[in-house]
């Protein structure tokens, strides 16, 4: 029986749909600021076999809209301090916690079996935010035919309210599913890829500096962005994932 903590869950979802969720195998690849928000919600919803990767410590920019950001956590490597929450909110969680950059090399740390009980994934959360490593974890969970449900561009976004969910050929609006979308044509994949997207417009000059976050493990410019919006990303992977566990549809 589902722990009393999720009782909620169990309540509004039932006996049946809350095992499902507890025996899930689910892995979250970075764990920013819509990973994060997507892994706790996984773990607060009963989900019992968790993978986080990634590979950053936390910056004090990351405290706008990272969960496990703090003033204490500064420095501290991002899936260790959010492992340790995880396992307070279910000490009985299944955890693996990887600190890695996933990149075309390191693949098969998203897709190998969980070492408690040699399950593979049943999904794959991918909010990764550097376009080469994203497109290798798309293409790569395609061929291995485990679903995978992607985060577009979240940064430089102030309205939740235009969050959409769909296949990567529906995206629209977004420049990074638009380059996503090129990059897997030349794959040969058209579609079957879920993902989350903006119908947010925003104007390329702004929102952005010039330098990089000091303790990120790649060097690019520190966009502007809002929990709001990012949060909002990661809890609509994290429901588009629950729901397709429970009703065992395919993506």
């Amino acid at each position: 029986m589902m722990k009393e903590q999720f009782g909620r869950v169990r309540v509004l979802m039932g006996e049946t749909e809350s095992a499902k969720l507890e025996h899930a195998h689910i892995v979250v690849v970075g764990f920013g600021a819509v990973g994060s928000f997507a892994a706790e919600a996984l773990v607060r919803s009963g989900v019992g076999h968790i993978r986080i990767i990634d590979a950053d410590a936390y910056d004090i920019t990351n405290i706008n809209r990272q969960l496990g950001a703090d003033m204490d956590s500064i420095g501290e490597v991002k899936v260790y301090v959010g492992g340790r929450h995880l396992q307070k909110i279910n000490p009985d969680l299944d955890l693996e916690c990887k600190e890695a950059f996933v990149q075309a090399e390191k693949l098969e740390l998203v897709t190998c079996p969980f070492v408690s009980d040699g399950c593979v994934p049943d999904f794959v959360i991918d909010a990764i935010d550097t376009i080469d490593a994203k497109v290798a974890l798309l293409i790569h969970c395609y061929e291995h035919k485990i679903p995978v449900l992607s985060s577009m561009g979240a940064a430089r976004k102030t309205h939740p309210e235009l969050i959409r969910f769909g296949d990567i050929s529906e995206t629209e609006v977004c420049p990074l599913a638009r380059e996503v979308r090129k990059r897997l044509r030349k794959s040969g994949i058209n579609s079957g890829i879920s993902c989350v997207y903006s119908l947010e417009r925003v104007v390329e000059s702004t929102h952005a500096t010039r330098d990089p976050a000091a303790t990120s493990v790649v060097r690019r410019p520190q966009l502007g962005s809002l929990v709001t919006v990012t949060g909002s990303f990661g809890l609509r992977l994290a429901s588009e994932c629950m729901h397709l566990i429970v009703d065992c549809r395919e993506v």
